[in-house]
């Protein structure tokens, strides 16, 4: 594996995934990285930072924004549903999906910095979905996050993986104009 960085990043999103943000130990973090507990606070002064960094690289902010440079309209809506769907297959990234959303009402720094993102995400996605970050279009944008939200954190439902992303597709999908 790479760099220190990314070995107590990776160390973090088992231990977190497993444990919970307040759950997990920074102790049990660095032994999992194979670092001392001194070098993780070296890196990450508390553990407080080191959750915001692995809550941010959980959120789906990112897939959403690659999928906007390439994309557009319904190419967009597939980009999306496929890109969240196979990043939320893995069970640890949905744990830690719940587990940020969690944490975020524990702390209003973590709690104001996923609300920025995600209100400048959704408009860009609503311009580049629907032409337009009207009320309306931002709604649907929202919809389908919810959607594709609430079908990762209950993958137990009847309704197979594949069936479901192509089903959310239709439904989302611009009416006319952008293709």
């Amino acid at each position: 594996m790479g760099n220190t960085r990314d070995k107590i990043i990776q160390a973090a999103i088992e231990v977190f995934s497993e444990k919970g943000y307040t759950g997990a130990s920074i102790d049990e973090i660095a032994a999992r990285a194979g670092v001392s507990k001194g070098l993780i606070f070296w890196y990450y002064k508390s553990k407080k930072n080191l959750i915001k960094e692995v809550a941010l690289r959980v959120l789906p902010r990112t897939l959403f924004e690659k999928c906007a440079e390439q994309y557009e309209g319904k190419k967009l809506v597939s980009c999306i549903v496929d890109s969240f769907l196979e990043k939320y297959h893995d069970r640890r990234m949905r744990r830690l999906l719940l587990f940020t959303f969690s944490y975020q009402a524990l702390d209003e720094e973590i709690d104001q910095e996923i609300s920025k993102l995600c209100s400048s995400t959704i408009n860009l996605l609503a311009k580049k979905v629907y032409g337009s970050d009207g009320i309306e279009e931002r709604v649907k944008i929202r919809s389908l996050v919810g959607a594709l939200i609430c079908y990762v954190l209950t993958p137990h439902e009847c309704i197979p993986f594949e069936k479901f992303g192509e089903t959310v597709k239709k439904l989302f999908y611009p009416l006319e104009g952008k293709t």
